[in-house]
């Protein structure tokens, strides 16, 4: 067992990994990039063209905002995996573009990810009910859940979706607050990001995945 990183220390590593294989990475992020903008534009588009959103319909605006979300956060998490390979010293740092569709490389990825990620909103939400604070706790207790899962994909021994997530809130048993922190030490990255109008995304955006995956792999080593 290992001690967990601080968080400098995690930001760090992430950070001279990304510095030394930026042009990979930016490949990698590239089609998350794209969808990004394209869901800004979206968005932007309907706000013009309804004005605001809560007193506009529904539009196909919305519908495809919706769409551009989902897609990204699904190629996300496939990013987040590549950035797990290459924490753990797994990657060969070739061939980025493609893999930013590591998602759809494995059925597994696919729908571990999708079904985990429903799992997780119906008992978020479910908490939610009862008071806003117990949802974001079990929120950031069930973030590890797709990790684990991948992971046992890898190992060749699957386990079931709804044990991922308890495998991640017993993981993230007095890990939560750290986890909270980490996040918040990104605000004035996220800050620069409106600032830049969506420019500094190209750097910030793996620099975040990076450190929170990192947490993962470390908090891995130390359990």
């Amino acid at each position: 067992m290992l001690p967990l990183m601080n968080h400098s220390e995690l930001k760090k590593s992430a950070k001279n990994l990304l510095i030394n294989h930026y042009g990979f990475f930016f490949m990698t992020f590239l089609v998350y990039f794209v969808l990004y903008f394209l869901g800004a534009v979206t968005d932007a588009v309907g706000r013009i063209r309804y004005g605001s959103i809560i007193d506009s319909p529904w539009t196909v605006w919305d519908s495809s905002n919706t769409i551009f979300s989902l897609l990204y956060s699904l190629i996300l998490v496939g990013i987040e995996f590549i950035c797990i390979d290459s924490l753990r010293n797994k990657n060969t740092y070739d061939h980025g573009f493609s893999k930013g569709f590591t998602i759809f490389s494995k059925a597994k990825y696919f729908w571990g990810t999708v079904f985990i990620a429903i799992l997780q909103f119906i008992w978020v939400v479910f908490w939610s009910l009862l008071l806003i604070i117990p949802g974001i706790i079990k929120g950031i207790a069930y973030s590890q859940a797709i990790y684990i899962y991948r992971d046992s994909v890898d190992q060749g021994d699957p386990i079931k979706y709804r044990d991922a997530v308890t495998r991640s809130r017993q993981l993230m048993d007095g890990n939560k607050w750290k986890y909270f922190w980490l996040s918040l030490s990104f605000i004035g990255w996220f800050i620069l990001v409106g600032i830049t109008a969506g420019l500094a995304i190209f750097w910030v955006a793996p620099y975040y995945h990076l450190t929170m995956t990192n947490f993962y792999v470390e908090l891995k080593k130390a359990a």
